[in-house]
């Protein structure tokens, strides 16, 4: 499936905005995200490895990043499928938030 990442993004920062819980590691973490799918030429779900997220997102804490996935992923903004292969990158779905019963966990997620 081909992504419009502008969409996603702006998508992703409006129900940020209004989660408490997203830090400023979230957002960069997302941003790279985002950059690495469009380097996939927009493809979703696409493969990615730990050490270009982190590069892209400047996490320098193996802790950080793995906190930031595992939420990014409880709060239903990505779905995420590590390959523990150490020549073939994760998995990386961006989920989308237009679909009415995805729409209905974010909110509940955000007032939760």
């Amino acid at each position: 499936m081909m992504l419009d990442t502008g969409k996603q993004l702006s998508s992703f920062l409006k129900l940020a905005s209004k989660n408490k819980r997203i830090k400023q590691s979230h957002l960069s973490l997302y941003g790279a995200i985002l950059m690495c799918c469009t380097q996939s030429h927009c493809h979703n779900p696409f493969r990615v490895t730990r050490s270009e997220l982190m590069k892209h997102s400047a996490i320098r804490s193996f802790a950080t990043y793995h906190k930031c996935i595992k939420e990014l992923m409880i709060y239903d903004y990505i779905d995420y499928q590590p390959s523990f292969h150490p020549h073939l990158a994760s998995q990386i779905t961006l989920l989308n938030d237009n679909e009415p019963d995805h729409k209905k966990h974010f909110e509940r997620e955000i007032e939760g």
